[in-house]
């Protein structure tokens, strides 16, 4: 059973991100990157305009759209203006839209004090959610929660989240058996409405 949930995991994690830029494959069309985002290999593209090489791989500078020169066998990038943009170190405020045995899948709706005009997805494992051990995503957060966490890193255009940190974590929650906010009674969380009681890794101002 836990490795048919595993795989599960893998399948809809790889469903929910965007699929790496492929320029080689479709030549001249244009893909939304974020800055990390992966374009290609300098076997077969120079790095243009917005991008930068490393290690053989070329990488998008900017949030904007890639695109390819086919005569020139080059890919750049056309910044999007003023983008406000998770960066590595920064907290958000999310609502979990998915939650797996040891991921959750994150709709960022606030960075730093700025609400995301840009629609991004950030995704929490459970080894970077809470300082002790957590056998299950569940004892951390459940859909439809709301979190507070912190911008682990950005690389190849996925926004890697963590909640390890007291003002890190669930910040509203919902019961799952019937919907209602539950109420914060001593450690547990409880739901007034049907007596259920659950567990969640809590930031220390949780709104009960």
């Amino acid at each position: 059973m836990k490795t048919s949930t595993r795989c599960q995991d893998r399948t809809y994690l790889a469903r929910s991100m965007a699929k790496p830029f492929m320029p080689e494959k479709n030549p001249g069309r244009e893909k939304f990157v974020v800055p990390g985002s992966k374009l290609g290999v300098i076997e077969e593209f120079t790095a243009g305009k917005g991008t930068y090489e490393t290690d053989g791989a070329i990488y998008s500078h900017h949030v904007g759209l890639a695109t390819t020169d086919t005569s020139k066998k080059a890919v750049s990038v056309v910044p999007k203006n003023d983008p406000i943009l998770p960066a590595e170190g920064q907290n958000i405020i999310g609502q979990v839209t998915h939650a797996m045995e040891k991921i959750a899948v994150i709709d960022i709706v606030k960075i730093g004090n700025k609400l995301s005009p840009t629609p991004f997805t950030g995704v929490l494992h459970i080894s970077a959610s809470s300082p002790r051990y957590e056998k299950s995503m569940s004892e951390v957060c459940r859909t439809l929660d709301i979190v507070r966490a912190k911008v682990a890193s950005t690389t190849d255009g996925i926004i890697r989240l963590m909640t390890v940190g007291d003002n890190l974590g669930v910040l509203k929650a919902y019961c799952s058996n019937c919907g209602y906010p539950l109420a914060l009674r001593r450690r547990l969380l409880k739901c007034d409405r049907c007596n259920n009681t659950e567990k969640r890794k809590l930031a220390d101002d949780y709104n009960s």
